[in-house]
């Protein structure tokens, strides 16, 4: 347990100082505006493409750990190569999206074997109580590294040295995954068979939308896509429409990171009562009312307390997902779902964003464009939780007392 959760600390602390600033440093670069939001999705998809070879190359290896450990170097290895860029001053722009997608093809390809893993190490008695605290620690740490690396950035910037404070935040993230392989050395492995990861009968998936398993990831999926129909213009609505300062901005996003991880032993509790189904719906509600809510009164504490809501209810939904993924999933085909669920999450997420840059680009400079985004969000999110698998009566989980 000590181990796993110096993993996950590691691993987020990287994801703090890195992924935030991956479209900045394009800029910093000199690649302009257009190329500065393709970083930020492009690679990502392409990495999910990428890591749908992730369950051969598992079944040959047969062990999690080493794979795992594996993508954790390819990760430091791309995190350095931005880091010579910054260092250089310039870097091509197809070196930049290689690096970029190196990064995003390891993060992704270790989700699903890291999903295998847990599911053999840690007993269901034991998952939601653990995973809750850890989920805690670790949303508190990401928090911690991106406000450290932002204010690193802030000072390099009015030093006059603002790709040098690019390189010292990009080579502490990579050292961060590179320790991180040293927790993961320290947990227990496991040998899998090639029937432990047995491959997809493609063919067949159409006709399983509507048992438990595939219907369950395209309800994950839907969700996060219509997620981001608004998450990836909360930031313009804020800083542009209703103009902020930097001051607080950085509170809103943090108050997020603060109410997930102050509700993580509430929503462990919750899950134990009521199941993970119940949890889930009720928490997909919540955030689809919050983002509604948000636009209908554009005062500071207002948005404050629609933020700490939606870090809440988002708590609830992730360690929910979380287990459902672990609960639910056939053992012999958990890792080739995971893979072909991260490229269905990352298609959905850029659809959902292209679709509320779309209706902003429709609706022009009317002054109620934002609102009409996030509400589409909010109905979005509503009927995405109707998709959830019907079968799937709510069940609790055991964990343990402490």
């Amino acid at each position: 347990m000590h181990a796993c959760t110096g993993d996950g600390a590691t691993y987020c602390l990287m994801v703090g100082a890195s992924e935030t600033y991956f479209s900045a440093l394009a800029l910093a670069l000199g690649k302009g505006s257009v190329l500065a939001g393709l970083a930020a999705t492009m690679p990502n998809l392409a990495g999910s493409l990428l890591q749908l070879a992730s369950p051969a190359g598992l079944r040959r290896i047969g062990s999690p750990r080493r794979w795992i450990q594996g993508c954790a170097v390819l990760q430091s290895l791309s995190l350095l190569g931005l880091v010579a860029g910054a260092i250089v001053g310039s870097m091509p722009t197809w070196l930049m999206l290689a690096c970029l997608t190196g990064y995003w093809t390891a993060a992704l390809g270790a989700g699903p074997a890291w999903n295998t893993w847990v599911a053999h190490l840690f007993p269901g008695r034991l998952r939601a109580r653990y995973f809750s605290v850890r989920s805690r620690l670790c949303n508190l740490l990401q928090l911690a590294a991106m406000l450290a690396s932002g204010g690193l950035l802030w000072l390099s910037e009015r030093g006059q040295w603002p790709l040098w404070g690019f390189a010292l935040v990009l080579f502490a993230a990579a050292m961060c995954r590179t320790s991180s392989v040293v927790y993961l050395q320290r947990q227990g492995d496991v040998k899998l068979q090639a029937a432990d990861v047995r491959p997809l009968a493609w063919r067949s998936l159409p006709r399983r939308l509507f048992s438990g398993d595939l219907r369950i990831l395209l309800y994950l999926a839907a969700f996060q896509g219509a997620l981001n129909v608004a998450g990836p213009f909360i930031t313009p609505w804020m800083i542009d429409h209703l103009g902020m300062d930097k001051l607080r901005f950085t509170l809103c996003v943090a108050v997020v990171f603060i109410s997930k991880s102050l509700a993580m032993p509430l929503v462990s509790r919750l899950v134990r009562r009521f199941g993970t189904a119940r949890v889930m719906a009720f928490s997909g509600a919540g955030t689809a009312i919050t983002i509604t809510l948000m636009a209908a009164v554009p005062h500071l504490g207002w948005i404050l307390l629609m933020q700490a809501i939606f870090g809440a209810c988002m708590a609830g939904w992730d360690l929910a997902a979380f287990l459902l993924l672990l609960e639910r999933l056939r053992h012999e085909e958990r890792t080739s779902l995971m893979s072909l669920y991260m490229t269905m999450n990352c298609a959905a997420v850029a659809l959902g964003s292209l679709l509320g840059g779309l209706v902003l680009e429709w609706s022009g400079s009317w002054p109620h464009a934002y609102a009409m985004v996030f509400g589409l969000s909010g109905a979005l999110r509503l009927a995405a939780i109707l998709l959830r698998p019907r079968q799937l009566h709510p069940r609790a989980v055991v964990v343990a007392q402490a």
